[in-house]
């Protein structure tokens, strides 16, 4: 009962002054702090301007352009012919004709063009306008998922430090046992009680005890840090936060499995991995009708308003000014391309079909994470169940070995084997705990299902009490 003890102590002592931080506490500080996490954040965020870029896809499109040259220009027109009469009369050429010659040795020329365009139908832009829709929808999956998986990273990394506590809380409790014991194996031997084996015997398992309470201290430190970096708590520098620890007495056996059958079909249809390759297949499926459509043909509404004015500089030279607005249909049909159509098409048929199997492989893969979780936890709970009785067995049987050496029939040895075999089983219950949880959290991830409300129920199970670490 060493280890009940010691956490008792520490709760009398520490309670007042400590601030007990959960599953939940680390979860939160995870949404903020978690580089992976943020990283995720960001891609999703960027994944929403593609439907802005969808829309403008089906938007109109409207230019200017604007420029300005030096030139020189020297037009010549011979045997032009005019309908009107009097003016042709007055010609110079035979015939009606007349010849006509513009000259500018420097000048200026100005031009200015604004066009609109507005797609009737265009089937390209159609399917790219659709693959941009179905990625925003995947940046928003891709986002959902990596929000259930670091849950359970965060989950992972607390009840790793959690059994890491328990590690060293086990240790440590040994470490006072065996110090008894040496202590009392020394004074009966001044006495005369027992052989000097006795104490060397002792001294060794001391001594062995005490590396591994370091190695145990330092694995501790790590996993702290390593709970810290993800959440943004430093709790293996900040005496005054400790984690909240699950009860000596908890029961896990009101969690329930259900139906094997049933959360693989869950998983085949709601994880974020069947839904991310099931979007993928459908942005290669519009990929294969964006180059169908490379064949139609695209009308476009057309508006242009512009003009150019050629400046002479020099007061012989001639000056042009040329103004056009217009407003009408433009119809382009896409005619040869040199196999390029042809050869994307079959790269876009391929890579469909690739999609469509990495679609099963996924489906395939979920159902072996569901399976694998759900086993987990049934045999988890198993476990934890043989290994409280284990608990109860141990505890009869270092009654009775601390008897027998009251009586002469056992020794100190035996008793502090006993007392190891007591913590050692205490400490496989705890993980065995431990995993069972995981395993819950393991089995709604697999679904999809895995959200704050499931995690709020993991986390009830904790002490709401500060107990120290």
């Amino acid at each position: 009962m060493m280890y009940f003890r010691l956490l008792a102590l520490g709760m009398a002592i520490y309670a007042n002054q400590a601030q007990a931080y959960d599953l939940f506490d680390a979860w939160q500080g995870a949404l903020t702090h978690d580089p992976q996490f943020a990283a995720s954040k960001a891609g999703a965020e960027a994944g929403k301007t593609k439907i802005q870029q969808a829309q403008a896809l089906k938007s109109p499109q409207v230019t200017l352009n604007a420029g300005v040259a030096g030139v020189s220009n020297d037009n010549k027109i011979t045997d032009a012919q005019f309908s009107n009469a009097q003016f042709a009369g007055a010609s110079s050429g035979s015939n009606g004709t007349t010849n006509f010659r513009t000259k500018t040795n420097g000048g200026l020329d100005l031009n200015m063009n604004l066009r609109a365009e507005y797609p009737l139908y265009d089937a390209t832009r159609n399917s790219s306008a659709t693959q941009l829709n179905k990625q925003a929808e995947l940046a928003e999956v891709q986002l959902s998922g990596d929000e259930q998986q670091l849950m359970l990273r965060v989950a992972q990394a607390y009840f790793d430090a959690l059994l890491a506590q328990d590690s060293l809380a086990t240790l440590n409790s040994q470490q006072v046992a065996i110090t008894e014991a040496l202590a009392s194996a020394k004074e009966r031997f001044k006495e005369g009680d027992v052989a000097i084996i006795d104490t060397h015997e002792t001294q060794a398992r001391y001594d062995m005890l005490a590396s591994q309470v370091l190695e145990a201290a330092g694995n501790l430190q790590l996993v702290l840090a390593a709970l810290g970096d993800m959440t943004g708590e430093d709790i293996a520098a900040n005496n005054k936060v400790i984690l909240a620890l699950l009860p000596p007495k908890v029961d896990l056996q009101h969690f329930s499995g259900g139906d094997l059958q049933s959360w693989i079909n869950r998983a085949q249809m709601n994880h974020p991995q069947v839904h991310i390759q099931q979007l993928q297949q459908d942005i290669a499926q519009a990929e294969i009708g964006k180059h169908q459509g490379s064949l139609s043909p695209i009308v476009n509404l057309v508006a242009l308003a512009g003009g150019e004015r050629l400046q002479g500089l020099d007061s012989h030279d001639a000056s042009l000014t040329n103004r056009q607005v217009s407003l009408g249909l433009q119809l382009t049909i896409p005619l040869y391309s040199g196999g390029m159509r042809d050869a994307r098409y079959q790269e876009a048929v391929a890579l469909q079909d690739k999609a469509r199997n990495q679609t099963e492989v996924a489906k395939q893969q979920v159902a072996h994470q569901a399976r694998s979780a759900w086993m987990a936890l049934n045999v988890g709970q198993g476990q934890v169940k043989a290994l409280e009785q284990a608990e109860h067995s141990a505890e009869v049987k270092l009654d009775s070995t601390r008897l027998g050496r009251d009586v002469g029939d056992r020794t100190m040895l035996d008793v502090l084997n006993s007392e190891q075999e007591l913590n050692n089983t205490r400490l496989a219950l705890s993980r065995s705990r431990y995993q069972v949880l995981l395993a819950l959290l393991n089995l709604s991830a697999s679904a999809g299902e895995l959200n704050e409300a499931r995690l709020k129920e993991i986390n009830q199970q904790l002490n709401s009490k500060a107990v120290q670490k």
